[in-house]
């Protein structure tokens, strides 16, 4: 029997239109809602290789089955601006990765996770005293943001300002990210960087003259024992404090506008507890925080009949695998009673999916559930403004009143 190896569709394939049309990645409209382009691309040409040679893959299934498979690399040996976090788990494939992970996975298990929730539920009891009736709520900022940054920021032992600034620092640094990055996006990511750098060097340095008993306490510690570098102890502060609020804080604000919409699904939230995490499981399918991850293959391999050479990157699109109509019936419709819900990919797969993301779930529950525990309704006090690119999602703003 013969195999044949088929090419991959690309953006300079006669048969296809051209990669503008395809995949319009500075259109607005492609920006907000990429899903039908995405649902076009998966069917047509689900292995697709773009003008800068990166392959994206649009499957489920393949994703499922390269995402994870040990011939990927983090590697990136074109880092840019994010060589900021070249020396943490990030960016670094086993052995090295494996060790700095388990220098933190203690912090986060569940057991701890749900002391820490507690952290979250007193900073959104605190915004709900606060307010007036009928007051309008910046949400996404202090009922999303918010609850998640201090949360980070008290497992760390660290002060808990900085509310604003460290996520829209991490917006930007997610610009140069983008697959066609404007020419001043890694340099406004570099700057971004060294906002983060120049506060944590300035909480280290405090942590050294007056130490502590939280995460940062005890990597210094590491340091201070030959058992972790400077870099990796500074870089590493600097990914958890610069994340700890960013892609949490858009999927609580992803979630608070839902119910907002969808009134019935709160009540159900509110008065079904047994479905709260089902719930959740859905609204983080069908609205990932980052729409993609990417990987460097380093030995040559085949994906859907289609040839890559190792050393090539490779870009697995975690948006449209969410969407996938061979893994999710109505892929399009929010439906918390689905059996697969809990397959999205949105906090990637393999040895790099998101450390975080059990804390991630819990305070997303902790959060929807003191908001519905204590009022009736979610009403939209004006127009959100989103902040969505290819590579990732946020809000600028999403204005609401409790009732």
């Amino acid at each position: 029997m013969t195999v044949t190896i088929e090419p991959a569709a690309s953006f300079n394939d006669p048969a296809l239109p051209p990669e503008s049309e395809l995949l319009p990645w500075d259109d607005q409209e492609f920006r907000d809602n990429p899903y039908p382009w995405y649902e076009k691309v998966r069917a047509e040409s689900p292995v697709y290789q773009v003008s800068d040679g990166t392959y994206l893959v649009f499957r489920h299934a393949d994703i499922v089955r390269w995402g994870k498979d040990p011939c990927m690399s983090v590697a990136d040996p074109d880092m840019g601006a994010w060589e900021a976090f070249a020396h943490t788990m990030l960016f670094k494939d086993p052995p090295e990765h494996t060790a700095l992970r388990r220098r933190t996975a203690k912090w986060f298990t569940p057991k701890l996770i749900k002391r820490w929730a507690e952290h979250t539920a007193d900073v959104v009891r605190e915004t709900l005293d606060a307010a007036t009736p009928g007051e309008v709520i910046e949400a996404h900022l202090e009922l999303a943001v918010k609850p998640t940054h201090v949360t980070v920021c008290r497992i760390l032992g660290f002060p808990e300002h900085d509310v604003k600034p460290v996520p829209e620092s991490m917006i930007t640094a997610m610009d140069a990210l983008v697959a066609e990055p404007h020419p001043d996006s890694d340099a406004a990511a570099a700057q971004a960087f060294a906002y983060l750098e120049g506060r944590v060097r300035e909480m280290i340095a405090e942590k050294r003259r007056n130490p502590g008993t939280g995460l940062a306490d005890e990597l210094i510690a590491a340091q201070d024992r030959g058992e972790l570098t400077e870099l990796n102890v500074l870089q590493t502060l600097m990914l958890l404090f610069g994340s700890g609020g960013h892609n949490p804080g858009f999927t609580g604000a992803i979630g608070l506008e839902f119910f907002a919409q969808r009134p019935d699904i709160l009540e159900t939230y509110r008065n079904q507890p047994e479905e709260r995490s089902m719930i959740i499981e859905e609204l983080i399918r069908l609205n990932p925080a980052e729409m993609s991850f990417p990987r460097i293959t380093t030995a040559d391999i085949e994906i859907s009949g289609v040839q890559i050479s190792a050393g090539s990157t490779i870009r697995f699109m975690i948006g449209s695998a969410n969407r996938d109509p061979e893994v999710f019936e109505r892929p399009d419709e929010f439906d918390h009673t689905r059996p697969l819900a809990a397959k999205h990919l949105s906090f990637s797969i393999g040895p790099h999916a998101c450390a975080g993301q059990l804390l991630s779930r819990v305070e997303l529950e902790t959060m929807f559930t003191t908001i519905a525990e204590r009022c009736e309704r979610i009403e939209l006090a004006g127009e959100p403004v989103t902040y969505h690119t290819d590579r990732g999602r946020n809000y600028r703003s999403l204005p609401i009143r409790l009732h």
